[in-house]
């Protein structure tokens, strides 16, 4: 979990303005990659399950609060994936159940409860989505229907793949803990052995005004600030590495430093 800096609803101020007050939200850790795979797994199963074309959108990862919670999972079908990492939830709510059998049997959706058939459909479809949540929770163990009371405790962070077009429903995916914060370890020297980096030598050193520069033409000449024979200066970008003599070494422009090394370079 991080904290993420957000704006609340604006508020009319008495001038007239409208204020947002600020604050810090919980967001999910997971990753948006993560997710992604799980929507691209739906869209594939769903699609060889139903029949159908189907194309998919994903909801941000989030981490709802314990009376959303209560509202997202209110008469859902819940199945709970145990994972090596932690548990993992495939969730179904009420109409989009009734929705997925309609799909199922190539019916318009009807309010009533599912039958018998139905039901066994529908947890076909889930059964064939519980796959999914390898990517979620690491490698899959036992797999067990829970009951929305208890999931409303479990589940930490949750996000939905829903379809698009002209049947709508979707199918949640939730974690029972949000993954931890990875942090990358330093680059060590060996992490940068192929990387090339551009070096000027500087030997000398002036500045211009804005009028003179405007003037200047071929065969102008200008007035450096620093004599020629002072040390030049080896840079990397805007970063002074090394200070040394410049010269000429069989027959290349050169830069000597204090310890003997002598470093060569194109006249530019």
């Amino acid at each position: 979990m991080i904290a993420a800096l957000a704006f609340s609803q604006p508020v009319a101020a008495g001038d007239g303005r409208l204020l947002r007050t600020i604050g810090f939200e919980a967001r999910s850790t997971l990753p948006l990659s993560a997710a992604c795979l799980v929507a691209n797994g739906v869209r594939e199963q769903l699609a060889r399950l139903l029949a159908a074309d189907i194309d998919v959108e994903l909801t941000e990862p989030a981490m709802p609060s314990s009376d959303e919670r209560r509202v997202l999972l209110d008469g859902a079908t819940i199945v709970r994936v145990r994972g090596r990492i932690g548990d993992g939830f495939v969730v179904v709510r009420a109409a989009d159940a009734r929705r997925l059998v309609a799909l199922a049997f190539g019916e318009p959706e009807r309010e009533r409860p599912l039958s018998v058939i139905e039901r066994a459909t529908l947890e076909r479809i889930v059964a064939g989505l519980v796959p999914l949540c390898n990517t979620l929770s690491g490698t899959l163990g036992p797999v067990v229907r829970e009951t929305p009371e208890r999931a409303v405790c479990d589940i930490a962070t949750y996000f939905e793949v829903r379809t698009t077009g002209a049947i709508r429903l979707a199918v949640g995916f939730a974690l029972a803990a949000d993954p931890p914060e990875t942090v990358a370890g330093c680059l060590g020297i060996d992490d940068l052995a192929d990387v090339e980096l551009a070096g000027t030598v500087e030997f000398a050193s002036g500045s211009l005004a804005v009028p003179a520069f405007s003037r200047l033409a071929p065969g102008a000449t200008i007035a450096l600030e620093t004599p020629l024979g002072a040390p030049g200066t080896l840079r990397f970008g805007d970063v002074a590495f090394a200070a040394g003599t410049c010269g000429v070494t069989n027959g290349r422009s050169a830069i000597a430093f204090g310890d003997g090394s002598i470093g060569t370079y194109d006249e530019r």
